[in-house]
């Protein structure tokens, strides 16, 4: 009976051992998981994308040099209010994928929040953003099978199983976000050349004399001058920090697909070496930039 029982004490203690390095030798691929969903849901970075064209309309001088302008912004605003949807359930599927993979690399490793576990609604192709039928169908795929995160999870019962049956719609998705957030960088780069064209504009109205305006004193035009100097520089100087946000997401979209692939394409070997140090790599990586956009 003593015997018996250590044997089965022993193997109990074997397989306990194997679970808990089984664990940690996922912990490269928990770390990069959990690093990749905290990267992806740079939502402030898309919502300041989307309303650009709010913004810019509101400053629009009213003046009839402005009309060819007011209407391209006006498509604008048309187009990213479509695109809003869409840009918001690649957030929410990339941000459930990688938490899902976090928690099957490490138990209570990485929880999985509510708010983003659920795959839902669909994505619309967008010239604008130069998201195509590729990416429509990969999200479709995606969601064909999987409508919440949590349950995916329990159901693949480990990493490889999750990335083998998403990984490759997964990788369209993450291209999708990688032209989104080029997209954004192009817009809020218009808006920054835009603002300085009609800030010259009301200083050069301002500057100019005006029949019937005697009341206004070179004093006082230079008050207003200043202030207007002082407001357009604060202003540029926020637009330049919204850039720099775009520009860390789109940093960090570009790290967590290139890290993705590597695991996708040794998705059988994801224990090995090689594959945990670039994996660390991504991870080390994906949080300064995540600091970086905390930081702007």
């Amino acid at each position: 009976m003593r015997a018996g029982r250590s044997c089965f004490l022993s193997m109990a203690w074997l397989a306990g051992a194997a679970l808990i390095s089984g664990c940690a030798s996922l912990g490269a691929v928990r770390e990069f998981a959990a690093s990749s969903a905290s990267m992806t849901g740079y939502h402030a970075v898309t919502d300041h994308y989307v309303s650009s064209a709010d913004r810019q309309l509101a400053d629009l001088p009213s003046d009839k040099r402005f009309d060819g302008t007011r209407k391209n912004l006006q498509r604008l605003k048309t187009v990213t209010a479509q695109d809003k949807a869409t840009l918001h359930n690649l957030h929410a599927t990339t941000t459930g994928y990688m938490s899902a993979l976090a928690q099957l690399a490490g138990e209570d490793g990485y929880s999985i929040a509510p708010e983003i576990k659920t795959v839902s609604g669909a994505i619309q192709a967008s010239d604008t953003l130069k998201i195509n039928a590729d990416h429509v169908s990969a999200y479709s795929n995606i969601a064909q099978r999987v409508s919440d995160w949590a349950l995916a999870a329990k159901q693949a019962r480990d990493v490889k199983k999750l990335v083998q049956d998403n990984g490759a719609d997964m990788d369209k998705l993450l291209e999708a976000m990688q032209l989104a957030t080029q997209a954004y960088g192009i817009v809020l780069q218009q808006e920054i050349q835009s603002y300085e064209l009609v800030a010259d504009y009301r200083q050069a109205q301002w500057a100019a004399k005006q029949p019937g305006d005697t009341g206004l004193t070179p004093e006082r035009r230079e008050v207003i001058a200043t202030l207007l100097r002082r407001s357009a520089v604060s202003d540029i100087a926020a637009q330049q920090q919204a850039l720099k946000a775009q520009q860390a997401a789109a940093a960090g979209v570009d790290r967590v697909r290139q890290a993705h692939q590597v695991m996708l394409k040794n998705v059988d070997r994801l224990s090995a070496k090689d594959v945990q140090v670039l994996l660390r790599q991504a991870s080390s990586d994906l949080k300064s930039i995540r600091q970086n956009l905390s930081d702007l």
